[in-house]
């Protein structure tokens, strides 16, 4: 009896543990599209560097990593999500 009640709760956890990696692995794919789109539009379209435009993404957004590519901008949770805005300068940014 202790066995199964055992395995019950380590199912549950397991299950618990999957629908939150899935629910913040979809919050930071869209904070990860956000920072790429505001920075590289700050880097391409602003002409600004990628170190001042970061300030003009709120706190909020910390987690979120960004490193400018030749084209765009790469923003990044590691584990977890990463999104690439890419400039054109007919059209300015875009998410991939």
């Amino acid at each position: 009896m202790k066995r199964w009640i055992a395995t019950l709760v380590l199912a549950a956890l397991f299950a618990g543990g999957a629908l939150a990696y899935e629910h913040v692995r979809r919050m930071a794919l869209v904070g990860a599209g956000y920072v790429a789109k505001e920075v590289c539009s700050c880097v391409f379209v602003g002409g600004r560097s990628l170190a001042s435009c970061r300030g003009d993404v709120p706190a909020s957004m910390d987690r979120v990593q960004a490193e400018q590519l030749p084209d765009g901008v790469r923003a990044f949770v590691t584990f977890f999500a990463e999104r690439v805005a890419s400039y054109d300068p007919a059209f300015g940014c875009t998410l991939r």
